[in-house]
């Protein structure tokens, strides 16, 4: 008896169909994928007025309107064939591609997957002709009314491909991507006029002859001066506009980078961009900004990938070091990084010197009263004034400050009151803190070097989370409340983020368009500036939710970060010892929220054979 597998097995063309919704799988990954592709073609097809419609993030209409040449009726049909395309005609062409579509695939991938009707007019055409495609199957052709242009709808998108459609993000992540595929598109052709419509909200509407500047300002941070890039260096021209360093976010999600007009990916552009800045940025911080590059497309490499955003460049390394050093001179004449000029002589002063020191608080002066640490975290402003007006003044004592610890349970032992040990508790003594940054207890034969703010910033991470699990967040009331204009982007991701930054603590609503109105923000956060605390937060959750963090604990480490106690703030010595009480409370001592040790051990034995005594 033959097995299955003696069958003989035939090799045979797959049907167009077939490899028509195979194609789909890599062209259209996600609703911003059939933005990009679409759009593309209408600027290929030289419209200088587009607008962009869509609806649930996507999956039920994306509509693209522009004024380009369109398609006439002998074209339009043979248009959703399989590698038709009017960009290319021999092969001498690839090596020399200025236009964003070339391969053919686009319109009969997504013609695949989704119901698809287009009706298109060329101008030397009394009327349009309408198409319909369902499931890459052609339902009818009709001639119709139209204007000059094209109009293409696409609705139930993936309604042919469940697997595809379960594996989409939320509507809110989809809403956000296809926010920055059409922030991408107006920027890389800035002159051309773009509105768009996401889920109802108008995103933005740009009108056309704008200058990229007044584009890049709109579209990322409105309001606010970039610097100016321009010229050309080695194998590149650039022009583009770049924000100074106080705009910078902890994500790369505002850098864009275009080559001939095209947006890509490139990790070493992007490298080229932020180093560009050199210690402006703090670590972990990203500029933001838009650079558009003109490169001789021979040496551009675009037939890589069917989404045609990653590219290949034949002088990476030249591109590479020529964007650095265009990036670091425009800073620099923008007054952005001091440049200093020595004099060849200098000039002798007959003025007397001044001594200045620095001041120092004298003992029990506390200067940093910590939530968390010298006083519980309060839950309600009636619990915020009673804990103020019961708090006794500080005392430093000359003497080193030593409490006892139970180890099993992490409570410090309050001597005045009767203990029953359930465990050996282990004696702390404070012995100091070195630099303003780091705090030495010596438990026993072992010395303990706790990083004050990474323990501290566990410690708000824990209360915050517990905070925004209960009641919410204590929140501190503005006397006026404050505006802030977000870019597009940064709306999309608010919208998200909305209901849970209103339970961390922050009292936050859209005030019409683009603009929100904090009235409040986090008790820990009060002595930081509204604004700028909010921004930093909103940054700090994208970045963050792209590494796996749900919501809560983004948006808690972010408040944490920002409000623990920095290096160089000096703690009291009560301050110290209630650091350690709090820390050995938390569910994870052992780490900050970003995973940083809180703290360190050496030995006595560790010590000694560093000194050569082991």
């Amino acid at each position: 008896m033959k097995s299955p597998t003696d069958k003989k097995r035939w090799i045979r063309p797959l049907p167009e169909r077939l490899i028509n919704k195979i194609a789909a799988g890599e062209v259209v990954e996600r609703p911003a994928s059939v933005v990009k592709e679409m759009v593309e073609n209408s600027i290929d097809a030289g419209a200088d007025r587009i607008e962009i419609i869509v609806e649930k993030s996507g999956t039920r209409l994306i509509k693209i309107v522009d004024n380009g040449c369109g398609i006439g009726e002998d074209q339009i049909e043979i248009a959703f064939s399989r590698h038709a395309t009017s960009k290319i005609s021999e092969f001498d062409d690839l090596d020399r591609i200025m236009s964003y579509g070339f391969r053919g695939e686009a319109l009969p991938s997504i013609a695949s997957v989704s119901r698809l009707r287009m009706v298109s007019r060329p101008a030397d055409a009394d009327t349009g002709i309408e198409i319909i495609f369902e499931g890459g199957v052609l339902q009818t052709k009709n001639p119709i009314a139209a204007p000059v242009g094209t109009s293409i709808e696409v609705e139930n998108l993936f309604f042919n491909t469940p697997a595809r459609r379960k594996f989409l993000k939320a509507e809110t992540t989809e809403a956000r991507h296809v926010t920055r595929t059409s922030m991408a598109l107006a920027m890389g052709r800035y002159k051309i006029g773009f509105s768009a419509r996401v889920n109802g909200r108008k995103v933005f509407s740009l009108p056309s002859g704008l200058g990229l500047g007044e584009r890049v300002a709109g579209l990322l941070a409105p309001g606010k001066k970039f610097v100016e890039v321009s010229g050309a260096m080695g194998p590149i021209q650039v022009e583009g506009f770049i924000s100074p360093p106080d705009l910078a976010r902890s994500n790369r999600n505002g850098q864009f980078i275009f080559i001939n007009g095209r947006y890509i990916q490139s990790p070493t552009l992007a490298h080229a961009f932020a180093a560009g800045y050199g210690e402006l940025l703090p670590r972990g911080n990203f500029p933001v900004g838009a650079l558009l590059l003109t490169v001789d497309p021979t040496e551009v490499d675009v037939n890589v990938h069917p989404a045609k955003t990653e590219v290949r460049l034949s002088r990476e390394r030249e591109i590479h070091d020529a964007l650095y050093r265009l990036v670091k001179e425009s800073l620099r004449q923008q007054g952005v990084i001091p440049h200093l000029q020595v004099p060849s002589s200098l000039p002798t002063s007959t003025a007397s010197t001044t001594a200045i020191s620095q001041g120092s608080h004298p003992p029990g002066d506390n200067q940093n009263v910590i939530p968390g640490i010298t006083r519980p975290m309060p839950t309600s402003a009636g619990q915020m004034k009673e804990i103020y007006e019961r708090t006794p003044p500080v005392t430093v004592s000359d003497t080193p400050a030593i409490v006892q610890v139970d180890t099993s349970t992490g409570e410090i032992i309050d001597e005045s009151q009767p203990f029953e040990p359930t465990g050996a508790p282990v004696s702390l003594q404070f012995i100091g803190s070195f630099n303003n940054l780091y705090l030495l207890f010596q438990s026993g034969s072992d010395l303990l070097i706790i990083d004050q703010h990474t323990a501290h910033e566990r410690v708000l991470f824990e209360d915050i989370l517990r905070q925004m699990d209960n009641e919410g967040g204590l929140a501190q009331h503005l006397l006026l409340p404050v505006q802030v204009d977000l870019g597009a982007d940064q709306m999309t991701l608010f919208d998200e983020a909305l209901a849970t930054l209103n339970k961390s603590g922050f009292e936050v609503a859209p005030f019409g368009g683009q603009t929100v109105r904090i009235e409040a923000t986090p008790a820990v956060l009060s002595r930081k500036s509204p604004e700028k605390s909010f921004l930093a937060v909103l940054n700090d959750i994208a970045s963050l939710k792209k590494s796996g963090y749900d919501l809560n604990k983004a948006i808690a480490q972010s408040i944490a970060c920002r409000s623990a106690v920095m290096a160089g703030d000096k703690l009291s010595d009560r301050e110290a010892i209630g650091l350690v009480d709090s820390l050995l409370k938390c569910e994870n001592r052992y780490s900050c929220p970003h995973g940083r040790p809180t703290f360190i051990k050496m030995s006595r034995e560790d010590l000694d054979k560093q000194f050569g005594r082991g």
